[in-house]
């Protein structure tokens, strides 16, 4: 396995978006999709830096572990697996009250609906 494929691999584990991984590690568009043998220093530090979480081993060899294990993991990592477990419960119930509303909408208006037929009927 590519150390491309290893990083979609990552990506999709992490419920981004490639687009969004590259602009998270101050990468060009297409940067991903670019990768031909390995990726340079400057943006391995950043993935690093950015995600904690990943095991750099792997993403670089395939060896070990896409993710660090929570026992190796120091406070600020720790901090950051809270964090982004915060944002996506908040970013789902956003979602979740946006569906709400729509399901709300969709009702009101199959009721004038069928209140509209019913008059047209009689």
């Amino acid at each position: 396995m590519s150390i491309k494929t290893r990083t979609r691999l990552f990506v999709e584990s992490q419920q981004i978006t490639i687009k969004a991984f590259e602009r998270s590690i101050n990468a060009s568009n297409g940067y991903i999709n670019n990768i031909t043998r390995s990726i340079s220093l400057e943006k391995i530090d950043l993935i690093v830096e950015k995600y904690p979480i990943l095991n750099i081993e792997w993403l670089l060899t395939g060896k070990g572990d896409m993710l660090k294990a929570l026992t190796d993991l120091n406070e600020p990592e720790l901090q950051y697996i809270h964090e982004d477990a915060t944002t996506r419960a908040t970013m789902t119930a956003k979602a979740l009250v946006k569906i709400d509303a729509s399901v709300t909408q969709l009702l009101q208006e199959v009721a004038e609906i069928k209140e509209h037929l019913g008059k047209k009927r009689k």
